[in-house]
């Protein structure tokens, strides 16, 4: 091949195949606790590892710090006052690094154990380094050849310490992994109870809408019976002839109103000056207002005398009224006329009540009471078709959001897994 005029095909990048699984929704906390525990076990190991690495290096990190101590540093050939600050310096480094690789460390046996171990390395780097930052030029200048050392023992302990973090890490993000998958695990177990709850309910509904329908046809069939009957035309006939005598009863109200409508000045203003009791002036308001309720042959007698009451208070001029001659002969004529009136609503209510006796031969109240049933049954069927429309609404709502739900679920399965999982769900 000449240089540069051929060229190599490229082939496209492998895509690694995942791995495809279904599991079924019960089988995940099994799954997680499966994924779990391994990535704590190898953290348990690594810190083993790590802190018996660590611990060489503690003891290097002692000896070097013990020959530190006893090293005088030729501080004697330096000025006496930056003698003292070395050897201060030199002295909190030896204290305190002393003290940090002599402690004891946790063994870890439980995960617990290995974060606390992590904290407790973490922590003695942490004061190792302050109290070398802060003697630093100290430590570079006068004692150089234990500070390479140091860095160099320091920075294996972190690296260790690193790889411990890296495996306590991958457990916690497992960790948070699950409390996530737990999480939506909850709802959706919430969704699948709320869905069977509101199901089962849909089918207590199709049951009541079924004996709503039954007791609606009964009914209508019932009230159609009775409506059919003989004795419901016999009372409607009854009825129409009833309501027949209500133009009589308007022309007898018409003739007694109009009669007191006559009187209706000086009465009006002796009940500004009666005497009488209170059941009498309530009387006397209502013949103003409507005299026919009044006149009775009970009330005759009463009527009469707010009547002659009335008309000795305009003969007085207790009460002034424009013709007071008129006024008084209108008065008496009232008054004579009350017999009549009495007798025409006697007789008109005579009529009628032997007219209601007619309407015994049908039950109107069994009637009336079946064409209540129905409306209360008609409207119950009408709200529970409503409520099972509602509800219909919501079971599909809730599980659009539960299949959205699983989906949710299964990328986060994919994501912990590394596989691609599919979660067998009814």
């Amino acid at each position: 091949m000449v240089f540069g005029l051929g060229k190599k095909k490229t082939e496209p990048p492998t895509v690694p195949t995942q791995i495809e699984k279904t599991i079924k929704l019960d089988d995940i906390h099994t799954m997680l606790r499966q994924i779990e525990t391994p990535s704590i076990e190898n953290a348990i190991n690594i810190s083993k590892t790590s802190k018996e690495e660590i611990e060489i290096h503690r003891k290097k990190i002692r000896e070097i710090i013990i020959q530190l101590e006893s090293d005088d540093l030729k501080l004697d050939e330096i000025d006496k006052n930056l003698a003292t600050i070395v050897k201060r310096g030199k002295g909190s480094i030896v204290a305190t690094i002393k003290k940090e690789t002599s402690s004891s460390l946790t063994n870890p046996v439980k995960y617990d154990q290995v974060v606390l171990l992590n904290m407790e390395i973490a922590q003695m780097l942490k004061r190792i380094g302050d109290v070398l930052g802060m003697n630093s030029r100290i430590i570079h200048i006068f004692a150089k050849k234990y500070a390479d050392i140091l860095k160099d023992e320091i920075a294996k302990i972190a690296k260790s310490r690193n790889q411990l973090q890296a495996s306590i890490n991958s457990v916690e993000n497992i960790k948070a992994h699950q409390e996530n998958i737990s999480s939506m695990m909850q709802k959706i177990s919430e969704y699948k109870t709320t869905i069977k709850q509101k199901t089962d309910r849909l089918l207590q509904i199709d049951v009541e809408m079924q004996s709503l329908k039954h007791s609606i046809i009964d009914l209508q069939k019932q009230i159609q019976e009775l409506k059919e009957s003989n004795d419901y035309r016999r009372f409607l006939d009854v009825k129409e002839k009833i309501d027949l005598t209500l133009s009589e009863k308007t022309s007898i109200k018409n003739i007694i109103s109009l009669q007191f409508s006559k009187i209706s000045r000086p009465l009006g203003r002796y009940t500004y000056i009666s005497s009488f009791e209170k059941s009498v002036k309530k009387m006397m308001d209502d013949l103003l207002v409507d005299p026919y309720e009044v006149v009775s042959s009970q009330s005759k007698n009463s009527i009469i005398n707010i009547l002659e009451a009335v008309e000795k208070s305009v003969i007085s001029g207790s009460i002034s009224v424009k013709d007071s001659e008129k006024s008084l002969e209108q008065i008496q004529e009232t008054i004579s006329k009350l017999d009549e009136f009495i007798a025409l609503k006697e007789l008109y209510m005579k009529k009628v009540s032997e007219l209601e006796k007619d309407l015994s031969i049908f039950n109107i109240k069994a009637l009336e009471s079946k064409e209540q049933d129905l409306k209360k049954a008609e409207d119950n069927l009408t709200s529970t078709e409503n409520l099972k429309k509602k509800l219909e609404e919501e079971v599909k709502n809730n599980r659009q959001t539960l299949s959205e739900n699983v989906k949710e679920l299964e990328v986060n399965l994919s994501k912990l897994t590394n596989s691609k999982i599919s979660i067998e769900f009814s």
